[in-house]
């Protein structure tokens, strides 16, 4: 089959290599559609925040990132039979079930995938931590004509719901734990900084949360369009416009209920501290590099009683965003390059123009 390998820093091959083997307790995936994530141009240059970070087990802040491991996923990579494969967010058709599966599956049958697969029985599933499993299962990359899931990462698709649309189904789990970490009430007024693929799919799901006015703040006036056409009140360039006194004038000088942070710049993460109203919640939705202190102002927090919260992976939220999927409006996201242009896809994804672009096997 072929497939997507990193060889080193700034180097990818389609190559062919061999088909996944399915595992009695797996399922075998033919993957239509594989989304290009920002996590994956990172791998490629080399610059994973922390390439092997990690901190468990550990009290206190790491000193130095952890030696990699390639019996647990690194920001994208999977290491399974000697094939370091990228892509998470897939979908496609099943062509194998392995004899140990106990769910409902069928041969034919079009589902979605998540990349992480874990244990349910270590210390931190059974407190409902699963984003932080000590024994995750490696899976065998999606941009790849065929890759391999255990049972409880396979969800089948609702009827009616396309291939391509279903591929958004990891990005859309992280936007719904990003909404119900946020807790939005209805009237809340919203900012979403980031037009990236997170930060509209937030703006979409905000608004049927009950936000009463969002904001979508971007430097692409492609994104910026698009938060208008998917519902934004207000999108603005923070580049060459006051982000702070648009904010006030839309807040009337209160600050936003609940302030997104879907861009990674850690300079509008500090920033949105500032921008939220007495007793609102700051939700870190992008990644960030290690041990990057943004210096929160404590008695600032403390003084106006402000709430903040990061999302790490999406545990527990890919029911939710199944269910989510048919009511969200996906099509004008997404541009598709065939798998043979996976090196044109990638240099279009660096431009900053394409929300999600999407490989097609």
């Amino acid at each position: 089959m072929k497939a997507v390998i990193v060889k080193e820093a700034n180097v990818i091959e389609l190559q062919d290599v061999p088909e996944p083997q399915t595992h009695p307790d797996e399922i075998k995936v033919k993957i239509a559609y594989c989304g290009i994530c920002g996590t994956d141009v990172k791998i490629i240059e080399g610059k994973t925040f922390g390439k092997g970070f990690r901190t468990e087990g550990a009290i206190g802040w790491p000193k130095k990132p952890a030696p990699p491991r390639d019996d647990v996923r690194i920001m994208g990579q999977e290491m399974r039979d000697g094939l370091r494969i990228l892509g998470h967010e897939a979908s496609g058709t099943i062509v194998e079930i392995g004899k140990d599966i106990k769910g409902n599956f069928k041969i034919g049958q079009l589902v979605a995938m998540n990349f992480r697969s874990t244990c349910g029985v270590c210390y931190y599933c059974t407190k409902g931590l699963a984003q932080f499993c000590e024994r995750r299962f490696p899976i065998s990359g999606a941009m790849a004509e065929y890759s391999v899931y255990r049972e409880n990462t396979v969800f089948p698709l609702p009827t009616g719901l396309s291939l391509g649309e279903g591929a958004f189904l990891e990005p859309t789990a992280i936007a719904v734990r990003a909404i119900d970490t946020a807790k939005i009430n209805i009237g809340d007024t919203v900012i979403i900084a980031g037009g990236g693929p997170i930060g509209l799919l937030v703006l979409q799901l905000a608004i049927k949360a009950g936000a009463s006015k969002v904001l979508v703040s971007t430097r692409s006036p492609e994104k910026r369009a698009l938060a208008k056409q998917l519902g934004a009140d207000v999108v603005i360039d923070p580049i060459h416009e006051d982000l702070l006194e648009i904010s006030n004038q839309f807040t009337d000088g209160r600050g936003f209920s609940v302030c997104f942070e879907a861009s990674g710049d850690t300079g509008v993460a500090r920033q949105l501290i500032l921008l939220a109203e007495s007793g609102g919640t700051i939700v870190w939705v992008g990644t960030y590099p290690p041990n990057f202190d943004i210096g929160v102002p404590v008695y600032y927090m403390h003084s106006r009683d402000l709430t903040i919260r990061d999302v790490r992976s999406s545990p527990y939220s890919f029911p939710k965003a199944l269910q989510m999927l048919p009511n969200l409006d996906l099509q004008p996201m997404i541009k598709v390059y065939p798998l043979n242009d996976v090196i044109k896809a990638f240099e279009a994804q660096k431009t900053g123009k394409n929300v999600k672009i999407m490989l097609k096997m």
